[in-house]
């Protein structure tokens, strides 16, 4: 695909902040009508493709971007802020995107879809998860890059162990994304978590009727202060979180106050950083 595409995109989410300013907020957490069955996978493998918390001469942009293996499907949660970022830290981490199947947009922030430029010439066949209430420019411009686009409202099922955890409003609409591990529980994987990391937990865990184990991404926090931030990690631990990894925008304070008061909850990640989890637990391999 061409360049000019790739610039016409990124100069398109210029325009963004001023479009989301006239959102208007429909989704909150409710009690489900039902639980849902997401059923359970043998385990998940995790790189951090994207990340400004910096490592080993990789990229380290404002911005998110996770690479997850499974059994069943391959899946690309974000893609950071620039096309170039993405391809250059792929090529050193030796990541192929053209086995991604699923792409899922936690909401329309351009350091979260930027890079999907990128990701139309190395996977044009791979179906494109976006929330509902995601403006509608932005997505007709992810409709130009020839994706196969799905929005979602409620949690959905995309495949056996596998969720879209429906949208909840921050501004903007976000959704995350949530893998069933079989005899261990939920990987909770969010971008920024507008909405509050505990409530899109407490959402998914509540419709599943499933523990949630590790939750991991940005949770929004870079200006919360320590009595703000030690409540939202008190209501994940309440809710059974076993790890809790804060990356991107999930700020230093959050970082330290884990490592400080948490030790034993607190997964340290940044870009590059590599998970196995299986039934026995979360391995970290870089």
């Amino acid at each position: 695909m061409g360049k000019y595409k790739y610039i016409i995109f990124i100069l398109a989410l210029a325009l963004l902040p001023a479009m989301i300013l006239f959102r208007i907020p429909r989704s909150e957490v409710e009690e489900p009508k039902h639980v849902i069955d997401i059923g359970a996978i043998e385990y998940a493998n995790i790189t951090v493709l994207i990340d400004n918390n910096a490592f080993n001469g990789l990229r380290s942009p404002w911005g998110i971007s996770i690479y997850v293996e499974t059994p069943n499907i391959t899946i690309l949660f974000d893609t950071g802020p620039r096309p170039e970022d993405l391809e250059y830290n792929c090529r050193l981490l030796k990541v192929d995107l053209s086995k991604v199947d699923i792409v899922v947009l936690s909401h329309e922030h351009g350091d979260h879809i930027g890079g999907l430029g990128y990701l139309a010439g190395q996977a044009p066949n791979a179906t494109v998860y976006v929330p509902s209430g995601m403006s509608n420019f932005v997505k007709n411009e992810i409709r130009k890059l020839n994706f196969k686009l799905i929005e979602v409202e409620q949690t959905t099922i995309i495949s056996e162990g596998i969720a879209v955890v429906g949208q909840l409003y921050g501004p903007p609409y976000e959704q995350a994304l949530a893998l069933n591990i079989k005899n261990l529980g939920l990987v909770v994987i969010v971008g920024c978590s507008h909405p509050g990391v505990d409530k899109i937990v407490h959402k998914i865990a509540l419709e599943t009727g499933e523990k949630p184990y590790l939750v991991l991404g940005g949770f929004h926090m870079a200006a919360a202060s320590k009595n703000k931030i030690t409540s939202v990690i008190l209501n994940l631990v309440a809710h059974g979180v076993n790890y809790i990894a804060p990356i991107h925008c999930s700020g230093d304070n959050f970082r330290k106050i884990m490592s400080k008061d948490f030790r034993d909850k607190y997964l340290e990640l940044h870009v590059g950083s590599r998970l196995i989890v299986n039934s026995t637990g979360v391995y970290l391999r870089g």
